[in-house]
């Protein structure tokens, strides 16, 4: 068997996620929260103030591609109106903020019935751009946390895709070779990372969310995760 090993992308290939994150009434509902915290926050500071905290951390990081850690940027947010808080609250702060934030969520049509396949044949793992909390709460609601024996994800390490490191990371958890293993995500931009390092990158474009990139750089293209299952089982 030539493949042993397949990573997938998150977000654009097995979710269909649409979000608006700094709608002026997500952070009006935050602070309605916080003041039943005992957290007293004026409404038209508080999203200025986290937005700036997000282009902090990105100004200040030394890496190529950085990522931002969310949950942290709402402490210090927090902090800076005079206030400590507790994991308790930030957490249903994330809970809230993505929530409110999303426009559309649920996973496409194909994906259930792909990966079930593939996992009585292979191991699978996921790579992607994502916080923590949002990640975990999100595969568990659209039951796709059974799937994959093993997880990897930027917001921990504080770079993301397409950095090489990722990858690397994601097939040392996996206990995986790099010519071994398949990857499968949407965008040439952030995923080419995966061919780098020398797995077989397979670009998947999703109808209306295609990215206006050059396609060449992909080992294979497909438009459904059924055309992916047919050209690894092609290939074993």
């Amino acid at each position: 068997m030539k493949y042993k090993n397949i990573f997938f992308d998150l977000y654009g290939t097995l979710i269909d996620i649409k979000t608006d994150d700094y709608r002026p009434e997500i952070f009006y509902h935050l602070v309605n929260y916080l003041n039943y915290e005992g957290i007293r926050i004026e409404k038209e500071f508080f999203q200025s103030r986290f937005e700036e905290n997000i282009k902090h951390q990105l100004a200040v990081s030394l890496e190529k591609y950085p990522d931002v850690d969310i949950k942290k940027a709402f402490f210090e947010t927090i902090l800076s109106f005079g206030y400590n808080t507790c994991d308790y609250i930030l957490d249903t702060i994330m809970k809230i903020y993505r929530s409110l934030s999303l426009l559309e969520f649920k996973v496409f049509d194909d994906v259930h019935k792909v990966l079930s396949s593939l996992k009585k044949d292979f191991s699978l793992g996921l790579i992607s751009d994502a916080q923590t909390l949002f990640l975990s709460k999100e595969i568990s609601i659209l039951s796709l946390d059974s799937y994959f024996s093993s997880i990897t994800h930027s917001s921990v390490l504080g770079f993301r895709k397409p950095d090489e490191r990722i990858f690397k990371i994601a097939l040392d958890k996996h206990n995986a070779k790099a010519n071994e293993s398949i990857y499968i995500g949407d965008s040439i931009k952030r995923d080419i990372g995966s061919k780098k390092v020398g797995m077989t990158f397979i670009l998947i474009k999703r109808g209306e969310s295609i990215y206006d990139e050059e396609f060449s750089e992909a080992d294979i293209v497909v438009n459904t995760l059924e055309e992916a299952q047919h050209f690894i089982r092609s290939n074993i």
